[in-house]
């Protein structure tokens, strides 16, 4: 009877500490998905290629050195990301996205997630998806932000980063930077 107490008493502990072990594990799996090479923090970006293919992204630093690299995610079936050569010809700390978002009523109470903008109601309107540190390659929209990334293609066009290094790539790519993208 004793030897059931303390086990009940230990239980909750143990669960603690493997769900601690478990997230521990999976954020540490998730620092391996990119890289930035401390020596080379405050090297002005002159170039990024990504490989639609790995679904990788590499910064190259004024030096021709890669300053970092990362798995990405781009644009799913029918939303592919194109390939070429490109620009960053904006930058935008905080974005929101124009075609892509959730429909929300007068509160602010998510109704439609994942919705793109489409006919609505007086009662609902539209709300753009955050898009944290935008850096645009076309027109039409398709750039870099920070955002869930899995290795795989699952967004409307745009490249996906991890959040750390979204911010570090926005913070030492200057406008006018080339992009060359490619299957």
């Amino acid at each position: 009877m004793l030897l059931k107490k303390r086990l009940q008493f230990l239980y909750p502990w143990c669960l603690i500490f493997f769900l601690f072990s478990l997230m521990h594990g999976l954020m540490a799996e998730r620092e391996k998905n990119f890289q930035w090479i401390r020596s080379q923090t405050e090297v002005q970006i002159s170039e990024i290629i990504v490989s639609l293919s790995e679904q990788k992204i590499y910064a190259y630093g004024t030096n021709g050195k890669l300053v970092g690299t990362s798995i990405i995610s781009s644009g799913k079936e029918n939303f592919s990301t194109p390939a070429g050569e490109y620009q960053i010809i904006e930058k935008e700390k905080i974005h929101y996205s124009n075609l892509y978002g959730y429909i929300v009523d007068r509160n602010g109470n998510i109704l439609r997630p994942g919705s793109s903008k489409e006919r609505i109601s007086k009662k609902w309107h539209f709300r753009g998806a955050p898009m944290p540190y935008f850096l645009r390659l076309t027109n039409s929209g398709i750039g870099f932000h920070g955002g869930p990334t899995t290795g795989r293609p699952i967004s409307h066009g745009c490249i996906r980063l991890p959040m750390d290094f979204a911010v570090k790539l926005f913070t030492n790519t200057p406008i006018h930077t080339r992009v060359l993208v490619f299957n």
